[in-house]
This record gives structure tokens, C-alpha cells and sequence, in this order.
């Protein structure tokens, strides 16, 4: 049954979150009313959010309007939002397919790192990480040799104790937690995804994969339902997070942190400048035939002159 366009304007104007012009280019863009009341859900949930994923904007969809929890709907959902993305660039912004490895702020202090099994999740948490000036590692899946190395060396390097994972409930997801505490000689701790949260917060399951070669064991102890971080709501999956960072940092560090930090956007800016001058320095001594090693010392004993003088001339 064809849908009139009364009936699509008295659907529209149920969702006040949106905007007059949103409202009428869905209008005239958007044929039939499944499809058009399924694209104003995603627009209202996503005035709501600063960041996302496209799977946590799925399961807000199956959790609020259940929806069915299925690949179909998933497809479906992944459709229409490429088309709301075109309709309304500025949705995209929302969305990211970050492909780095590893994240790490200005000064990352605290001798704990951010350990996620999926790239979409770095996007979505990296804000708080840095909040705290804690790095960030996406092992998109099953860490490689390369990177436990790399892991290993720089928690040597800068003393990481404590890696907090989050990862699924799921096969897959739960290995990932065994190999990466087999693998580090720090402590792991999974703080999510738990069969606690899932109870908790009553999050929507999928169905295991069989044909995983993990399956056998994770289904004589759970059964065969799994569960996607994405699962959790956004804004609990962040309270989770920053709820472990502080746990895992005093006080007194996150200020000595944040002190650091604003000591760098001071100096930034002068650093800039000196460089400038000490290569113009340098060009002109160059260019008057003193060779490099020359130039370097002289350039070293004037830094250190000025420094010098700028001690001695401070009040008593």
C-alpha cells in the first residue's frame, strides 16, 4: 500500500530532534514509509552522539525500535545510511575507518595502554584515552608477531604494567584475551565485553559461527549466542572505560600529566621560533665556509650562552 504524502509528513513531524530542512529533503528523497521512518531513527540517534560506529548505530537501532538483530537488517541499515550520508554530508563526519595501529597523545605518562580487538572502537574511544594521555592499540583482530614485539619493547621502554582490553564475547574475542596475556609480560585486564555487562544491560545477541574452529569450546560454556561490544550503549560503553582509567591513575600523575601538556603549548610556539633563528644562524655560517660539525658547535656554545646569561640576570 502506497504511503501518502500526509501520512509521511504526520511521520516526519514526530521526530522534533531534527531539523525543518532535514525533515523536508527526507520527504521529497525518500520513498516508502519503512525506509523513510527507518532514516529518521538513524538521524535522531545520531544528533545524539558526537562519534559512532556504523555496528553501535546498528544495535541502537535493534536495542530502541526492535529491530531484528539479523545480517539482513544489518544490510539494510548499511543501505540507507549510505544514502543519508549523501543526502547529508556532515553525517559522515560521525563515521571513521580509522586504519593506524597505534595512538598515543603528546606526553603518554601513566604506565598503562588501551588495547582494542577492532579499529572502529579506537575512533569512538580515543577521545577519552587521550583525555587520560593514554596510548591506544588497535589489534584489528588477532595481534601479529610484529606487533607483540613492538608491544613488548615499548612497555619496557616506558614501563607499562596494566593493558586494558576490550574485545567480544565471542570465540574469537575471549582467544584474543588468552593469547595477549600468554604474550605480555604485563598484567591484561578484559573490562569489556563481560557476560556480566550482558546480563546487565540485557544486550542482543548473534549467533555463533559453527564453522569457527573456536566454537566447540566457547559453546559447551556459553551456549551458542556471542556478543559485539557495539552492543553496549555508546555512553555506557564510555563510562566503562573512563571508569578503569581512573582507577588505574592517581590523581597527583593525570595533574603532573596535564601540567606537562600545558607547559608544551607554551614552549610549542617558541621552539618554532628558535629553530628559525638557529637555522638562519647556521645558513649564514654555511654559506661563509664553515663546515657543518663547525657550525653545530658554534651554534651549541651560543644556546648555551644565552642560557647563561638569561640564569645569571634572574632576581637573587
Amino acid at each position: 500500500m502506497r504511503t501518502s504524502i500526509a501520512e509521511k509528513e504526520e511521520l516526519v513531524a514526530s521526530f522534533p530532534r531534527l531539523s525543518r530542512e532535514m525533515k523536508g529533503i527526507l520527504l521529497t528523497r525518500t520513498k516508502g514509509r519503512g525506509v523513510l521512518l527507518l532514516r529518521l531513527r538513524m538521524l535522531s540517534l545520531l544528533t545524539s552522539y558526537e562519534k559512532l560506529t556504523v555496528r553501535m548505530l546498528f544495535y541502537r537501532c535493534v536495542s530502541m525500535y526492535n529491530y531484528p538483530n539479523s545480517k539482513n537488517f544489518y544490510k539494510r541499515l548499511q543501505y540507507s545510511l549510505k544514502a543519508v550520508r549523501k543526502l547529508f554530508p556532515e553525517v559522515g563526519l560521525k563515521f571513521e575507518d580509522p586504519t593506524r595501529q597505534v595512538s598515543a597523545p603528546p606526553i603518554p605518562r601513566p604506565k598503562i595502554e588501551l588495547w582494542l580487538e577492532k579499529a572502529s572502537l579506537e575512533f569512538y574511544l580515543g577521545k577519552v584515552a587521550e583525555r587520560y594521555h593514554v596510548p591506544t592499540l588497535s589489534s584489528r583482530g588477532f595481534g601479529s608477531v610484529t606487533m607483540f614485539i613492538k608491544a613488548i619493547e615499548r612497555a619496557r621502554r616506558r614501563g607499562v604494567v596494566r593493558i586494558l582490553l576490550i574485545s567480544d564475547h565471542d570465540p574469537s574475542g575471549l582467544l584474543i584475551a588468552e593469547v595477549t596475556k600468554r604474550e605480555m609480560p604485563v598484567r591484561v585486564k578484559r573490562i569489556a565485553l563481560t557476560m556480566e555487562q550482558i546480563k546487565r544491560y540485557g544486550l542482543p545477541s548473534i549467533r555463533v559461527k559453527r564453522s569457527d574452529s573456536r566454537a566447540k569450546k566457547y559453546i559447551e560454556k556459553f551456549g551458542d549466542r556471542a556478543w559485539e561490544v557495539e552492543a553496549l550503549p555508546p555512553r555506557t560503553l564510555l563510562h566503562i572505560v573512563e571508569e578503569e582509567l581512573k582507577r588505574n591513575i592517581t590523581p597527583g600523575l593525570l595533574k603532573e600529566v596535564r601540567l606537562s601538556e600545558e607547559a608544551l603549548r607554551v614552549t610549542s610556539r617558541l621552539e618554532g621560533e628558535v629553530g628559525e633563528w638557529l637555522r638562519e644562524k647556521a645558513a649564514a655560517m654555511l654559506k661563509g665556509g664553515v663546515g657543518r660539525e663547525e657550525a653545530r658547535r658554534r651554534l651549541k656554545a651560543m644556546l648555551k650562552g644565552l642560557i647563561e646569561e638569561s640564569e645569571a640576570s634572574r632576581p637573587g
